[in-house]
């Protein structure tokens, strides 16, 4: 990633490095997110949604083969059922927190959804 930018950082934008730097932590992660936004809501607007994008991720509201992370908040929602039958990840929002905070892919092992949030009618 840091090759990219060269050798000589003379000149150059330190916003526009750490942009590089950053849209690598990710790379290569699509995501679908579970429960974690409101029905209502338009989800590429959501704050976690534009975080996962700057971190490189690609981001859908579709699950897929090529989907490789399923945010939730509730381990019973359909999608969620469907990571773990896929053997896909399975983490909370606080992963993808976590990495934008240390600026580095965390372990998705230390944030698994471990509740299935009951629905009141």
């Amino acid at each position: 990633m840091i090759s990219e930018l060269g050798e000589n950082f003379d000149g150059r934008d330190a916003r526009q490095m750490l942009r590089a730097v950053r849209s690598e932590i990710l790379k290569g992660c699509k995501i679908v997110f579970s429960r974690v936004f409101p029905t209502q809501f338009q989800a590429e607007n959501h704050q976690l949604w534009v975080v996962a994008e700057r971190l490189g991720a690609t981001c859908t509201t579709e699950v897929d083969s090529s989907v490789t992370h399923v945010i939730s908040t509730d381990i019973g929602t359909e999608k969620s059922r469907w990571a773990v039958q896929e053997k896909k990840f399975l983490v909370e929002p606080r992963w993808l927190e976590a990495a934008n905070l240390r600026w580095e892919r965390q372990p998705e092992e230390k944030f698994p959804v471990v509740k299935e949030v009951k629905e009141k009618h």
